[in-house]
């Protein structure tokens, strides 16, 4: 069987790179005399500065239901957590260097060909919401006629018991791949094969500099690439047992999460 092979690099988000140039004119100083008749006394201040406004923060939804979580450990690919439920997932908190339980959901996929606007809206949102060096632009990355662009929406809450430091903890967002059900490639239109189309996935920004607190649920959004119309296929996250540290994470005691796409 003749193989596609799409490299992670074909796929990978090209950044659009913005050089500002930065300076002021220089003035020459003016002659003694000028300066003399020319400057004029200084006025006192009579109002203070104006302060520019914070930065908006994310303002999490509080606490969610998970009276009726699945046990992440019984997920299989041919048994995923479903849409909109949650599952109990481990994740790392820089104050004790531990694996502390938070929980996930996804909530919404949203291909191209179901609403192209929406999906570009949502580039559109993480433009808006990130540096000149995040930018994406997906029309001058060029991808198979047969693959398009998609919207992965999900929800982590994080227990008002995780450990965090006053100012907040590091962004609890997860790193999902999509993987065929049944492991192997993804089948292309003309009967090869994609190798590597589920590894590209690039976190969408809907917030400028956002900032996470325990005991609160956050929306965050993935955009990733699959073939037009093939839904056999489901999202995979790596997670370590509640507990773990940093010295004992290891291959033995990992495994796999997995999440229906429909």
């Amino acid at each position: 069987m003749k193989h596609k092979k799409v490299l992670a690099m074909l796929l990978t988000l090209m950044l659009a790179f913005s050089l500002t140039a930065c300076g002021g004119d220089k003035q020459e100083e003016e002659p003694a005399e000028t300066q003399e008749t020319t400057a004029e006394p200084e006025e006192e201040e009579t109002q203070e500065e104006e302060e520019e406004p914070e930065e908006s923060e994310p303002a999490g939804t509080g606490e969610a239901d998970i009276s009726s979580a699945v046990d992440s450990t019984t997920t299989t690919d041919t048994e995923p957590v479903p849409l909109g439920q949650w599952t109990n997932i481990a994740d790392y908190a820089t104050e004790d260097e531990a694996y502390h339980t938070v929980y996930v959901r996804v909530n919404q996929v949203t291909t191209s060909t179901d609403d192209a606007e929406y999906v570009q809206s949502a580039v559109n949102l993480h433009n808006e919401s990130s540096s000149d060096f995040m930018q994406i632009d997906l029309a001058s990355v060029e991808i198979p006629d047969d693959v398009e662009w998609c919207v992965l929406d999900y929800e982590v809450y994080v227990p008002a018991e995780f450990p965090g430091p006053e100012y907040g903890i590091t962004e609890p967002s997860m790193d999902f791949s999509e993987t065929n059900v049944g492991g192997g490639g993804f089948p292309a239109g003309d009967g090869s094969t994609y190798i590597g189309l589920g590894t590209n996935n690039t976190d969408l920004a809907t917030v400028a500099d956002p900032s996470y607190q325990p005991g609160n649920t956050y929306s965050f959004r993935t955009l990733f690439t699959m073939v037009k119309g093939y839904q056999d296929y489901v999202f995979e996250l790596t997670a370590y047992p509640d507990g773990t540290t940093s010295d004992t994470t290891s291959a033995d005691i990992m495994y796999y999460v997995y999440f229906a796409n429909k």
